[in-house]
């Protein structure tokens, strides 16, 4: 997936580069609001959440044990956080028979998307047809200013999804997190003393990137994207998890009517 042959080139360059650079921004689709009134239903998939060591030399060795805890904290988190969206939120981790494969696609799907997202936003290579002119005012004079839009779609096919989940939106986590070894800490030592005599090789300690994305499953539009390639928080703990969450689900589109929540 492009997302994460990027995050891979990162990674790979990540010894001899200063960091990966910390972008992050939280978008909503250009005209996108909740409706205000009425029941409204999101479902929540099983976050994709990597934990594992980053080697010296770049590679990054998963670890099970950290994945699987980390993953566990996370989706504690968004459940506790769940009342905030006013809406009935339901939490699916997986989909039986046919619409297991379904989700699987969909799952892949929003990956490729986002990558895009990524590329295109995130990193700064914007796209002409990703943009458009907003006109405001500075010192009482009107001026004009091009800017990023969230113009990304899943498709109308993504509306299978809205039957097989009953869900009206549904949402995308992915986090990444790779913490330097013992290895990796020396030649980061190294290379902070070699810039005292000139020979600076700055070793980047770890990566740590996530992001979360909204789906409208009526229409397949990516309604909000939100991601941070320099992520706070230990999400191998429940404090760190709390903090990783609160980030990922910064911006997000608030609905102002009343809370009502699903088992």
């Amino acid at each position: 997936m492009r997302l994460r042959a990027a995050l891979g080139a990162a990674l790979s360059m990540s010894l001899v580069a200063t960091a990966v650079p910390a972008h992050a921004g939280s978008m909503t689709r250009e005209g996108f609001a909740f409706p205000a009134d009425g029941d409204m239903k999101i479902v929540v998939f099983r976050p994709d959440v990597h934990v594992g060591s980053l080697k010296v030399g770049g590679m990054d060795e998963p670890n099970a044990e950290w994945t699987e805890q980390a993953r566990v904290n996370i989706q504690n988190q968004l459940q506790a956080q769940a009342e905030a969206l006013n809406a009935q939120v339901s939490f699916i981790d997986e989909l039986e028979g046919e619409n297991a494969e379904l989700l699987t696609e969909y799952r892949g799907l929003f990956e490729a998307v986002s990558g895009s997202v990524f590329q295109h936003v995130t990193q700064g290579d914007s796209l002409d047809t990703k943009k458009v002119t907003q006109t405001y005012e500075s010192g009482g004079k009107p001026r004009t200013r091009t800017v990023n839009t969230l113009d990304w779609t899943l498709g109308p096919g993504a509306a299978q999804l809205k039957e097989a989940t009953g869900a009206d939106y549904a949402m995308f986590v992915f986090t990444h997190d790779s913490y330097g070894d013992a290895g990796r800490k020396a030649a980061q030592a190294v290379g902070m003393l070699g810039c005292i005599i000139g020979a600076c090789v700055v070793v980047q300690a770890g990566v740590h990137v996530g992001y979360a994305g909204l789906v409208n499953l009526e229409t397949g539009n990516i309604v909000w994207f939100n991601t941070d390639m320099s992520m706070g928080g230990d999400p191998r703990k429940e404090d760190g998890a709390q903090k990783r969450v609160g980030q990922l689900m910064e911006g997000f589109p608030m609905r102002n009517t009343t809370v009502a929540i699903a088992d």
